[in-house]
C-alpha cells in the first residue's frame, strides 16, 4: 500500500536520477511499476538500482528504530550521500532527512533525566537512540527537511535543529485536466480519505454527519488497517440512524478515490494536529472545498472559512460549503494546491540539495 512517505519518496528518487545523479534505492519489496504509476503518475526511473532488503518488525514499534540503523548504515556504505525519506530517524549517518515528524522525542522523552515520561517498554528499549536524537547527535553537516512549518517547528523543539520546509509533492495524477476540462455535475457528498486506524478521528464522521441536512451524503474511504475502529463507526453509523447517508469503502482503488472525490463538493478532514495532510491537498487539487481541524499543518494552506474547532462547527461549515460550493470556489481550492506540485517540489528539492552539497562536501 503506497502512502505519503512512498509517493515523497519516490518522487524523491526519481528527481535526483533525472538531474544527473546516480540513484540507489533502498525497499522494503520489489518496486510495482504499474502500482508506483498509478499512484504518482510516473514509474519509478530505469536509471535507479533496487536493493530489496525487507524490514521485518513493525514501523515505529519499539524496536525497530535499531532494524533502521542497521539496514541504512550498511546502505551507506553503497553511496556518498545517503538521503532517508521514510524513517522520521535522524542517525549519523543520515546526510538528508525528510521528516514527516520527529514522533520519537516531541512526545515520548523528557530532555533531562530520568528521560522517560511513561515507563512503558517502548519507551524504555528507545531510550539510547533517544538520547542520542536529543543530546549527542550534531546536525550541523545534514539537510534536515521538514513537510510543514507545524513540523519544523517540531523538530526545533525536540532536537534543536534547524531544518528547511518543503511541502510533500501532490502526484501529478490529481492535476491530469485543466481548470476548464474539469467541469462536472458536484453531488451534496462530502468525502473523507483516511486509515481506518485509532488516531485518524474517522470515528467523528457519523458525529458530524448527523448534526448536518438531511440531504448531504458522506463518504468514507480508506486502508482497513483495524478492523475494530471499522466496528466502530459501522456502530455508530447504526446507532445514528445514518445508514442511508454515510458509506464505507475499503481498499478502494487509486482511480475510484479520484472519482469520488471529483463528484463531491465537500472533503472532511476529522484528524487533529495533522502535520501536513496530503490527502487534503489532493482533494483541493481536485476541486474540494476542505473542512479541516483548525490544528497541525492544514491551516498552512487551508482557508481560514474552512477551518473548525468543535464538531458542531464541523457541521455548519460542511453544511455552509455544500451550499456555497461554485467553479469559482473549485479553482480557488486548485490553485492553492498547485503550490504542491512534482514539478514545485523537485525544483525546492533539487535547490536545497545543491546548496547543501556545496556547503558541506566540496570544501573539504
Amino acid at each position: 500500500m503506497y502512502g505519503g512517505a512512498e509517493v515523497v519518496a519516490v518522487i524523491t528518487a526519481n528527481t535526483l536520477a533525472q538531474s544527473g545523479c546516480d540513484v540507489v534505492l533502498l525497499a522494503n519489496r520489489k518496486v510495482d511499476q504499474a502500482k508506483t504509476e498509478e499512484m504518482v503518475g510516473e514509474s519509478l526511473d530505469t536509471s535507479i538500482e533496487v536493493i530489496v532488503d525487507p524490514a521485518f518488525l513493525r514501523p515505529r514499534g519499539p524496536f525497530h528504530l535499531y532494524e533502521s540503523a542497521v539496514r541504512t548504515l550498511t546502505f551507506k556504505k553503497k553511496c556518498d550521500i545517503l538521503v532517508d525519506t521514510y524513517s522520521c530517524y535522524i542517525f549519523p549517518w543520515i546526510d538528508v532527512s525528510y521528516m514527516h515528524f520527529p514522533y520519537l522525542n516531541n512526545y515520548e522523552y523528557r530532555p533531562k533525566f530520568p528521560y522517560v515520561k511513561t515507563p512503558h517498554l517502548q519507551h524504555v528499549a528507545a531510550l539510547p537512540y533517544a538520547i542520542l536524537e536529543k543530546n549527542l547527535e550534531s546536525y550541523d553537516r545534514k539537510l534536515i527537511l521538514a513537510n510543514s512549518y507545524f513540523t519544523a517547528k517540531a523538530i526545533e523543539e525536540s532536537l534543536g535543529a534547524d531544518s528547511k520546509v518543503l511541502y510533500p509533492p501532490i502526484p501529478s495524477t490529481f492535476f491530469e485536466k485543466s481548470f476548464e476540462n474539469r467541469r462536472q455535475t458536484r453531488e451534496d457528498l462530502a468525502v473523507t480519505v483516511a486509515r481506518f486506524g485509532w488516531g485518524k478521528g474517522v470515528e467523528l464522521v457519523p458525529e458530524i454527519a448527523a448534526l448536518t441536512d438531511k440531504k448531504i451524503r458522506f463518504i468514507m474511504i480508506g486502508l482497513a488497517h483495524d478492523p475494530n475502529v471499522i466496528q466502530t463507526v459501522r456502530r455508530r453509523i447504526k446507532k445514528l440512524n445514518l445508514e442511508a447517508r454515510v458509506k464505507i469503502m475499503t481498499n478502494a482503488p487509486r482511480q475510484d478515490i479520484k472519482s469520488i472525490l471529483g463528484k463531491a463538493k465537500v472533503y472532511l478532514h476529522t484528524t487533529k494536529m495533522e502535520h501536513f495532510g496530503m490527502s487534503i491537498a489532493e482533494a483541493m487539487a481536485v476541486g474540494c472545498l476542505p473542512i479541516v481541524h483548525n490544528s497541525g499543518g492544514a491551516p498552512e494552506f487551508v482557508p481560514e472559512q474552512y477551518r473548525y474547532e468543535t464538531l458542531r462547527e464541523a457541521a455548519e461549515k460542511t453544511e455552509r460549503a455544500i451550499l456555497e460550493w461554485s467553479p469559482e470556489r473549485e479553482n480557488e481550492m486548485m490553485k492553492i494546491a498547485e503550490r504542491f506540485s512534482q514539478k514545485n517540489y523537485s525544483e525546492r528539492f533539487m535547490t536545497l540539495f545543491r546548496e547543501y552539497v556545496e556547503s558541506t562536501y566540496r570544501k573539504n
